[in-house]
């Protein structure tokens, strides 16, 4: 009878081992269910620094709240086509301060520049910066008086609707009398392509340039002849 009996507790504790097994993981299971959750962003790769994140780089997944991010982003029309300001490991919320849009300023002047463009700085006077009146955002024609030789100077359109980047100042070091002395130099950023940097180089470094302040709603572009100086003089006569 003694094995009998040993079989039948045996079976008994076994089923109350399983019974006790079930219900606690049925409420873990009834536990993790009343979980509040919530989407946020997430890296589906590795998305790397100074990379425009595209759709298939994210997606929004469901996590508990309490573990997401203060700073982390819900919504993918937040992210996509923004710039990665650090790498993003996969599986990574995706925070707020972590991106940059396009243009924005607060990210500092490289994440301004539009593709295909290059930032470039040139050195101006009160009167070639229209009397201090330039502003980032504002849009300029660029005008130079260049000569061909001593007696063939010509006005010319240089550069037309040029982007205005930053407007600031620099410090350049000259010599006077064979002492060094810091000069202030006020300063115009300007967003233009690799070709259009040429003839703007040029007209800075050999000629006398100025900028015209367009209308914030004229993006129209003329051709433009050089106006030369026997023309000025057969007009003033």
């Amino acid at each position: 009878m003694r094995p009998k009996v040993m079989i039948i507790a045996a079976v008994i504790l076994a089923l109350l081992a399983t019974g006790m097994c079930y219900f606690y993981l049925q409420g873990t299971v009834e536990k993790a269910s009343q979980i509040k959750k919530a989407q946020v962003v997430q890296a589906r790769v590795e998305i790397p620094k100074d990379t425009q994140i595209e759709r298939e780089m994210v997606e929004l997944v469901k996590v508990p709240v309490d573990s997401i991010h203060s700073r982390a982003l819900r919504s993918l029309d937040d992210v996509i086509d923004k710039i990665a300001l650090d790498t993003i490991i996969a599986g990574e919320q995706v925070l707020k301060d972590r991106i940059v849009k396009k243009g924005e300023t607060k990210a500092g002047l490289p994440y301004r520049i539009p593709a295909g463009k290059r930032a470039v700085t040139v050195a101006v006077d009160e009167v070639a910066a229209v009397g201090w009146h330039l502003q980032p955002g504002d849009h300029v024609d660029i005008l130079g008086i260049v000569s061909a030789g001593k007696q063939e100077k010509s006005a010319v359109v240089v550069l037309q609707d040029v982007p205005v980047l930053a407007v600031g100042k620099d410090l350049q070091v000259t010599r006077e009398q064979g002492k060094e002395a810091k000069v202030e130099v006020k300063t115009v950023t300007l967003s233009v392509t690799l070709q259009e940097a040429r003839p703007l180089l040029l007209a800075s470094e050999e000629g006398k340039m100025r900028f015209a302040l367009r209308s914030p709603v004229d993006h129209e572009r003329q051709k433009i002849v050089p106006f030369k100086m026997k023309e000025f003089a057969a007009a003033s006569s």
